[in-house]
């Protein structure tokens, strides 16, 4: 749903809008997962929470409008990564990939936010996996494109199987390994490790 109906179509409503969305954002990364309440992101918002209220009705409006926010965010931070590394070949453009969603997986406040986010998806699915899936549509896409510009004849399931695989050891690695900055020197190897494992599973030749 995300927002209601004819709302924050103003600047300032859209300026609240997205206040609201970054409050909540930094809640999740930063606080335990029970404070996320419509209340406490107000107050992190510093708006009302009628005000909060009006633009997300509901706690699974507000944690939809984050999906759609939080595509838009990986879009924009996966584009950079290309841009900065001029990256035009697609081999070069899934390393360039590779290199930020890894580098952000290890990143303390990521891995908190990923891993609190997904408990409340599956609060609002039953563990059903639907909204995780709707959350890695894009993260799937952006790994796929330049798997598929790499080889001519791979069969679209094949290119969707590999895409999903790389993102499983992202993931994995946001979840056993944590922040590599407070054991860089114990877990340099394994991420150097995951790199080249990704990027075998994109170059390989199509089976």
């Amino acid at each position: 749903m995300g927002l209601k109906q004819g709302t924050a179509t103003r600047k300032a409503g859209k300026a609240t809008a997205a206040k609201i969305l970054q409050a909540a954002h930094d809640m999740l990364a930063s606080e335990p997962l029970i404070r996320f309440t419509l209340r406490n992101i107000a107050g992190k918002a510093e708006v009302s929470l009628a005000n909060l209220q009006y633009y997300y009705p509901r706690r699974e409006a507000l944690i939809e409008a984050m999906m759609k926010d939080i595509d838009c965010r990986y879009r924009d931070a996966c584009q950079s990564a290309i841009s900065a590394q001029s990256a035009s070949a697609p081999s070069e453009q899934i390393k360039a990939v590779l290199r930020f969603q890894l580098e952000d997986a290890t990143q303390t406040k990521t891995r908190q936010f990923f891993i609190q986010l997904w408990a409340l998806l599956g609060s609002m699915d039953n563990f059903s996996g639907r909204y995780l899936e709707t959350l890695y549509a894009y993260d799937l896409e952006i790994l796929s494109k330049p798997i598929a510009a790499l080889h001519s004849n791979i069969a679209k399931a094949e290119v969707r199987d590999r895409a999903l695989l790389i993102a499983s050891l992202v993931e994995g690695l946001m979840v056993l390994v944590g922040d590599t900055s407070k054991k860089r020197a114990s877990t340099k190897r394994t991420v150097d490790l995951l790199f080249q494992t990704a990027l075998n599973i994109a170059l390989e030749p199509p089976r």
